[in-house]
């Protein structure tokens, strides 16, 4: 420690020795002759090897002060150009995100075209129940803004789901991948009907399933599902989704198959609510509607799919 210490205090001592030579070598001039003689002589020779050395001193104090200060400068500098970074980073983020809603709402509107005949309104997802799967979702719309229960619910070109229950400001959305879902559809191409279910052991696959399919059905993959006119909770020709793994049943009587739904329901954001009810004869429900009502409904549309089946076999029994 000593050692160190001594070695931090050498520059020092020598400093100073230097100038107290300084100092003896200026008074010895002053003392003998200021204008010429031995001590002008002697301070001369022993001044001006020292006045380099100051010299020297001097510009390097003055170039480390000037280093540092441009360090230092280069510093600052450097944390507002990273201040600048994080900004425009900012902004590219936001100009991503509204770049991805302008989409999601060219989308909507040319959904909105294609069902120019049902009075629309456009609403945002603000939060959903857990997990990968929006089976079940609020949006930032309620009664305030004319929705009701019962209200159908579409995007990305095809139906998503209803509204359940409703706040002045917001809704809740059962999507028909829930697994308390049952959605009446029918075949485009020859108008057969099917009853289309959530199933929690096809979700992760992206299917529905498919039942109710008479046995003497046309039916191959990829054949269109829309909703059907007989449905007392969804709007008819709503696109479902499309056929595929067609089988037939251990009973012989019908065919099952699976669907795979026209909405990603992985990746949802906006969707539009359709401000018309099915059993209200085309105009726009009373906001007031029930849970109840809603659940009654459900009730309905299985009898009636019941009905169907019934009326299948009978026909068949017939034949």
């Amino acid at each position: 420690m000593r050692r160190g210490r001594n070695k931090e205090n050498r520059p020092n001592t020598v400093f100073f020795i230097l100038l107290l030579l300084c100092a003896l070598a200026i008074g010895m001039g002053l003392f003998r002759d200021f204008t010429g003689g031995t001590g002008f002589q002697i301070a001369n020779v022993i001044l001006a090897p020292m006045q380099k050395g100051i010299g020297s001193l001097g510009r390097l104090a003055s170039n480390t002060s000037q280093r540092n200060r441009t360090i230092s400068e280069l510093e600052s500098e450097n944390e507002q150009l990273n201040e600048q970074i994080d900004q425009l980073k900012s902004q590219i983020n936001s100009l991503e995100q509204n770049l991805s809603d302008y989409n999601d709402l060219l989308e909507l509107f040319d959904l909105s075209e294609k069902y120019s005949g049902y009075d629309m309104t456009g609403a945002r997802i603000i939060s959903k129940d857990p997990g990968n799967w929006y089976n079940r979702f609020t949006i930032n719309k309620g009664s305030k803004d004319g929705i009701s229960t019962g209200m159908n619910v579409v995007s990305d070109n095809g139906l998503v789901g209803i509204v359940i229950s409703t706040t002045p400001s917001t809704s809740v959305v059962r999507s028909i991948i829930d697994d308390n879902s049952s959605v009446s559809g029918m075949l485009s191409k020859n108008y057969n009907t099917c009853i289309v279910s959530g199933d929690l052991t096809l979700i992760d696959s992206n299917l529905l399933d498919v039942e109710l399919l008479s046995d003497n059905t046309s039916i191959a993959d990829g054949d269109e599902v829309v909703t059907s006119y007989i449905s007392d909770k969804f709007l008819p020709g709503l696109l479902i989704g499309y056929i595929s793994n067609v089988s037939d049943t251990q009973s012989d009587l019908s065919k099952h198959a699976q669907l795979t739904p026209a909405v990603d329901f992985e990746h949802l954001s906006n969707v539009l609510v359709i401000k018309q009810l099915q059993n209200s004869g085309g105009e726009t429900g009373e906001t007031g509607q029930t849970g109840e009502t809603q659940e009654t409904s459900a009730e309905t549309e299985t009898d009636v799919s019941g009905d169907i089946e019934t009326e299948t076999q009978t026909q068949e029994a017939g034949e």
